[in-house]
C-alpha cells in the first residue's frame, strides 16, 4: 500500500493493541466526567484511523452526550456504516432523533438495536429498549388526552 493511501495508524505502525489501548484511555476519562480529554483521544483515534468504526462510535457516543447532535449524527452514521453490527451507534442515534423529536427516526434506530440484541444481554440494547417504551407511553398518553379533549369538547356544543 502507497504511503498516501495507508491511514496515519499504519504509517506510525500502530497495533490493534495499542489502538485498543489508547481508546480505553479515553473511556476511563469519558467514564470519569473528564469529558474533554475523552473527546481529545476519540478524536486523535478518529484521526489515526477514519475507518474505525468503534472510534467513530466513542467520539459519536460523547457528542451525543454534549448534544452536539449533527456532529454525533455523522460520527454514529460512519460508525454503522463501518459496522452495522455494533448497537451503541443505534442507540445513540435514537436518544438524539428523540431529542429533535423525529420519532419515526428515533424509533427505527432503537428497533435496529433491539433486533441485534434477541438474548437481551447488551445494557444498550436494554436502553433502546426502555425509550421505545417510554415513546409508547408518551404516544398512548398523548391519545388518552386528545380522546378526553374530544369528549370535553362534545359535552360543550
Amino acid at each position: 500500500m502507497l504511503a498516501e493511501q495507508q491511514t496515519i495508524r499504519e504509517q506510525l505502525d500502530i497495533s490493534s493493541d495499542e489502538f485498543l489501548e489508547m481508546g480505553n484511555v479515553g473511556a476511563m476519562y469519558y467514564q470519569q466526567g473528564n469529558l474533554v480529554k475523552a473527546r481529545t483521544i476519540f478524536e486523535g483515534l478518529v484521526e489515526l484511523d477514519p475507518q474505525s468504526a468503534d472510534a467513530h462510535s466513542a467520539l459519536g457516543a460523547l457528542l451525543t452526550l454534549q448534544q452536539q447532535d449533527e456532529a454525533a449524527i455523522e460520527h454514529l452514521k460512519k460508525a454503522v456504516e463501518l459496522k452495522p453490527e455494533q448497537i451503541a451507534p443505534y442507540v445513540n442515534l435514537g436518544e438524539i432523533f428523540i431529542r429533535q423529536q423525529k420519532l419515526e427516526e428515533a424509533v427505527a434506530n432503537l428497533k435496529k438495536a433491539i433486533e441485534l440484541d434477541p438474548d437481551e444481554q447488551d445494557p444498550g440494547a436494554n436502553r433502546a429498549r426502555a425509550m421505545v417504551l417510554g415513546i409508547y407511553q408518551v404516544i398512548q398518553a398523548d391519545n388518552k388526552a386528545t380522546d378526553e379533549i374530544g369528549l370535553e369538547s362534545e359535552k360543550i356544543n
